[in-house]
């Protein structure tokens, strides 16, 4: 599976993994580091990007493709 498939697996509630990125459905981990979730029918990813609470640049990467999958981005504990 392929990051992007992980993010739409995320997106559609199933499961997913490819290398540090995975989903079981309700929520989306990049390495060990919950970075969306599920609130009510809306995603949600959150912002350790560099304009919020970097992590790392794959980490990054993880949450803009999210984002551009269509979760909505908000601050970290938000």
């Amino acid at each position: 599976m392929k990051n992007n498939q992980v993010i739409e697996a995320f997106i559609y509630s199933r499961k997913g993994r490819s290398g540090r990125l995975s989903t079981d459905g309700q929520s989306l981990y990049s390495y060990d580091l919950k970075i969306g979730e599920t609130r009510g029918a809306q995603k949600v990813v959150f912002d350790y990007t560099a304009t919020g609470e970097y992590q790392s640049a794959t980490t990054s990467r993880h949450v803009n493709a999210a984002k551009l999958a269509g979760a909505l981005l908000v601050e970290v504990g938000g």
